[in-house]
């Protein structure tokens, strides 16, 4: 690929944005639920730790998930950070889940949505400038 450097910088700039706009919303979304009193429907979210089966589960995907990326970092480029992306948005899903609790948790399914589409944004992107790159050369 001839703009290297150009992917390299969107994908840690995007990735670096992406990861400070998750522990942003996260501290504020804590602080949120440790320092309001609330009653009635309001108090149906708090911060609780609930760990089952199902996020042990949740996190051995996360860890062979992360583990194949780091084996193939190199060979995936670009397309690397992106699907790192989306692991960071299960990451933050997971998050959400084990350490609250009512609809609080909806915000880390929302992120991981955030985080999927970019990733798939960034990933699409990349496929059609690689395909693009590809014809250039053959016609050539």
């Amino acid at each position: 690929m001839k703009n290297k450097n150009i992917f390299k910088t969107i994908n840690w700039a995007t990735f670096a944005t992406v990861v400070l706009v998750g522990v942003v919303t996260a501290a504020i979304t804590l602080y949120d639920l440790n320092t309001d009193t609330t009653y009635g429907e309001e108090s149906q979210s708090s911060v609780v730790f609930r760990w089952s089966f199902l996020r042990t589960i949740f996190s051995v995907v996360i860890l062979l998930i992360s583990s194949f990326l780091a084996l193939g970092w190199k060979r995936l480029f670009p397309f690397n950070v992106p699907i790192a992306i989306i692991i960071v948005g299960f990451c933050y899903a997971l998050f959400f889940l084990t350490f609250t609790r009512g609809w609080v948790g909806s915000i880390g399914i929302f992120g991981f949505f955030i985080a999927f589409l970019i990733g798939i944004i960034l990933i699409v992107s990349y496929s059609v400038l690689n395909f693009l790159e590809s014809r250039k050369t053959n016609k050539i």
